[in-house]
């Protein structure tokens, strides 16, 4: 992964740099080095060396500025996610309510979930936890560390003589990351062959109530082609003999392996790509 270091260790070296009279813009992605404009009480206007063009960043993205003067004005803290060592890590995943709580993340893909009670005696508020829950896991098979709740359906139980309804909960979600993977390093993997061998599949199926493991295939695969796209690894696949027509996104690779994140109708998956 690009690895930003400690983050407090990346606020030292930004505002400790050899002298400069450019400013410097220390946010959760890293350093920006250029000429602040203007700060507004949501935006900093910023234009880079060299170039005339006005940036426009949002101030919750911001944890810093280090002016050219030495001044130095400090904003809000980031919010500092975990790293997670799987899907099934996904009690880590944190919750935002707020689309502000997401400046200088990466958003990944939507996510949906819902939960419904075993009866019409079942706790409102323990269906809306498992639904929640769910959402979490979603946001850990796609690779994603946050998830932003957009919209929740909520309904109660409903109690008749003819019969009734448990109660329910949908929830509405973006699963978002603060990482990137290092396609350069990625494309040095590559290079060492494309020939693997399906080791495992993990998911999280419309009505199961957490991640499993759905089976063992052992079969072979053939990476076609991959590509770069706004920071993001894709891949196309070919298992046993079938050309798969899924865009398959890697969310962690090492030199022997590589695990791809899908969705597949109301499911959300992990194959485990083990090097032949």
């Amino acid at each position: 992964m690009k690895q930003l270091g400690s983050f407090a260790l990346v606020l030292f070296l930004a505002c400790n740099a050899s002298a400069q009279k450019a400013d410097t813009i220390v946010t959760m992605r890293g350093k920006i080095i250029g000429t602040v404009k203007e700060i507004t009480p949501d935006l900093v206007s910023y234009s880079t060396p060299n170039e005339t063009v006005v940036y426009k960043i949002e101030k919750g993205a911001i944890a810093k500025i280090c002016f050219g003067s030495g001044r130095v004005e400090t904003f809000s803290d980031l919010k500092s996610l975990a790293n997670l060592d799987g899907a099934f890590d996904w009690k880590k995943v944190d919750v935002a309510m707020t689309e502000h709580e997401t400046s200088g993340l990466y958003k990944i893909d939507l996510v949906s979930t819902k939960a419904t009670g075993t009866t019409v005696y079942s706790s409102v508020t323990k269906v809306q936890d498992r639904a929640t829950n769910k959402l979490k896991m979603a946001t850990a098979l796609l690779g994603g560390n946050l998830v932003y709740i957009k919209n929740e359906a909520i309904e109660g139980n409903i109690r008749s003589r003819n019969g009734g309804r448990t109660a329910r909960t949908q929830i509405f979600g973006t699963a978002y990351c603060s990482q990137l993977l290092d396609d350069m390093e990625f494309k040095r993997v590559m290079d060492g062959g494309n020939e693997y061998t399906m080791a495992s599949q993990i998911g999280l199926r419309n009505n199961d109530a957490d991640i499993n493991n759905i089976s063992t295939f052992n079969e072979p695969v053939k990476i076609d082609s991959y590509r770069v796209e706004k920071g993001f690894i894709y891949l196309t696949l070919t298992i046993g003999r079938r050309k798969m027509n899924i865009d398959y996104r890697v969310i962690n690779f090492k030199d022997n392996k590589i695990i791809v994140a899908y969705k597949e109708g109301t499911g959300y998956y992990n194959l485990l790509l083990m090097k032949r």
